[in-house]
């Protein structure tokens, strides 16, 4: 490859910015950026920029980036924004066999940064792929001694080897992720889907009489809790929090109920939202980010201290009133200010940026509720999932992409990428009752390696639903400290991540997500089948015999087979089955 020599600008003449070589070992190189700001000197961009010859190139990724892996021009690069509360540092260009040709990473996951690659002509036979990475690039407020280091990764290794190194890296700056307590990886019930903005308290405890004997253990309740009568799907009943008397006449006894099955109720909530319609809206008046007409409702912003205060303030009311057990705060990633509306106002703010203040928010929401009850779940979601606001929360969820199976498989895979010691939660499944159950099963598939959320009125589910159901749940928990914890292998991102493997230390679970050949890897195997066909191509490149036993996605064993030495076959695994080697 040819040598790295990054150059640094600005166009603040004011503003003073060097890089430097740290270090440059094993094909990893980490370049030193310092930037002085002169006080009383306002921010502006300063660029980080370098060019290499455009050689094994293929695709690009980065956490947010979802289906799209393309390559762009100079002139409209792949772009990836990053803040506190949105998306993460690190940029991958993928070369041929899901290798790594080059993985950037930031140290800074706090101040906005963006980072661009394009593929770059400016004469014949130069052909480069250029990189910019680019600081104070929205507003900020940085240290006037501002320091930040930028990692290069060249090793060609594994994509997924080089993105998963990138969260060790960033907590040698003291980025670091608390394990999550053990409820976190409990398969979890979600009203959202099922019941969209109109649950109902009695309709859902006697959906969880089902769901607990099921195997769920925890159970989100999400938005409409807050609104009488029927929703208009908007957000402009939000922010009194007052529960609904028509849909939950007495909500601590709904509260008791779920605990009396055995199981964890989660609240939602948006956080930054004020409705319309709210009583409390007039008392906020002008203490407002954003306003969106669109969903009647406005954005509070979190640089003034009674906003904080009263967001606590609610929170700690229910654990105190109601005995919660946790919390889905939603919309975090929308405390975004518009400036126009929301300028500095340093005689009645307490914080000089967004990103402060909502790092400030979260602090006291889980300093003060731990005193209150230290083990609650708060669940994220995409894509507010850098390792510094994920330091909050426990659960981290893939994005909303209803009955989109390959989303979710592509979301959960992002999220696991980071590398994070927290529970990944896929997306609430959801299906009709009228739904085959091979299809229920290819959506269950798509989630294997992370912990599963459904949102489905399983009183209305077929039978055949319910059993799947519950031979799925089964496997997913005897499985789960290999599925959740063993070496994790996405293979193929160009083809949507078609193999996933997690390897144990007596076991390999593989899914198979298209008529791709398996190749036994010399330790026992479960091996799903998700693609589009019944029958898999199997090589046994051992000099030994080996016994699979055959079932269908029920768990029923259908058939034994001996599978011959060094060589490969189609056995007739159907489709959503699966082979176990012993």
């Amino acid at each position: 490859m040819t040598k790295l020599i990054p150059t640094i600008t600005t166009d603040n003449p004011d503003i003073k910015a060097e890089i430097s070589l740290l270090s440059s070992e094993n094909d990893i190189h980490i370049f030193r950026v310092t930037i002085t700001i002169p006080e009383n000197t306002e921010t502006s961009p300063v660029t980080v920029s370098w060019n290499e010859e455009f050689l094994n190139t293929l695709y690009t990724w980065y956490p947010t980036c979802k289906r799209d892996l393309s390559i762009h021009q100079w002139f409209g690069p792949r772009e990836n924004n990053s803040g506190f509360n949105f998306g993460a540092p690190t940029l991958s260009a993928i070369g041929a066999d899901g290798l790594n040709n080059t993985t950037v990473a930031i140290s800074d996951v706090h101040n906005p940064i963006t980072i661009f690659f394009g593929a770059k002509n400016s004469k014949r036979g130069e052909n480069l792929a250029d990189y910019k990475v680019v600081f104070f690039d929205r507003p900020c407020n940085p240290s006037a001694n501002y320091t930040a280091d930028i990692r290069i990764d060249r090793r060609p290794i594994p994509f997924h080897e080089a993105v998963m190194s990138v969260y060790p890296w960033w907590t040698e700056y003291g980025h670091v992720v608390p394990p999550c307590p053990a409820a976190a990886e409990d398969a979890l019930y979600s009203t959202w889907y099922s019941c969209c903005q109109n649950p109902v308290g009695s309709d859902i405890l006697a959906d969880l009489k089902v769901a607990s004997e099921a195997g769920f253990r925890t159970i989100i309740l999400d938005d409409g809790w807050q609104i009488e009568g029927e929703s208009d799907g908007g957000y402009g009943s939000c922010g009194d929090w007052i529960v609904a008397k028509d849909k939950f006449p007495d909500f601590k006894a709904f509260v008791d109920g779920v605990h009396a099955l055995g199981m964890k109720l989660m609240v939602w909530f948006a956080v930054p939202y004020m409705g319309y319609d709210a009583k409390s809206y007039s008392k906020f008046e002008g203490k407002f980010l954003s306003k969106a007409n669109h969903i009647r409702c406005a954005s509070l912003d979190p640089r003034y201290p009674e906003v904080r205060r009263y967001t606590i303030d609610t929170y700690k009311r229910f654990v105190k009133d109601y005995d919660i057990d946790g919390f889905k705060l939603d919309f975090i990633g929308s405390f975004q200010p518009d400036t126009l509306m929301s300028p500095f106002n340093s005689d009645t703010m307490d914080c000089p940026t967004v990103e402060a203040a909502t790092k400030r928010l979260l602090d006291e929401i889980t300093e003060e509720l731990a005193e209150l009850k230290p083990d609650l779940l708060y669940e994220y979601r995409q894509g507010y999932i850098g390792p510094a606001i994920n330091r909050y929360g426990n659960m981290l969820r893939v994005g909303d992409c209803a009955y989109d199976g390959i989303a979710n498989r592509i979301g959960m895979t992002n999220l696991r990428l980071m590398n994070y010691p927290i529970a990944i939660h896929s997306d609430m499944l959801c299906w009709s009752p009228k739904e085959d159950s091979k299809l229920c099963a290819k959506q269950l598939l798509n989630v294997l390696f992370c912990v599963p959320q459904i949102s489905v009125f399983l009183a209305d589910s077929t039978d055949e639903q319910k059993k799947l159901l519950r031979h799925y749940l089964d496997y997913w928990t005897e499985n789960r400290e290999i599925l959740l914890h063993g070496k994790f292998r996405p293979l193929y991102p160009e083809y949507n991540y078609t193999v996933i493997s997690a390897e144990g230390s007596d076991k390999i679970i593989t899914v198979l997500y298209a008529d791709t050949p398996y190749t036994y890897e010399g330790k026992a195997a479960d091996v799903h089948l998700n693609g589009n066909c019944d029958g898999m191509v199997f090589e046994n490149p051992t000099d030994r015999a080996l016994k699979g036993e055959i079932y269908d996605r029920f768990g029923t064993l259908t058939e034994t087979v001996e599978i011959p030495a060094k060589t490969i076959v189609r056995l007739p695994v159907p489709e959503t089955g699966m082979i176990h080697i012993a």
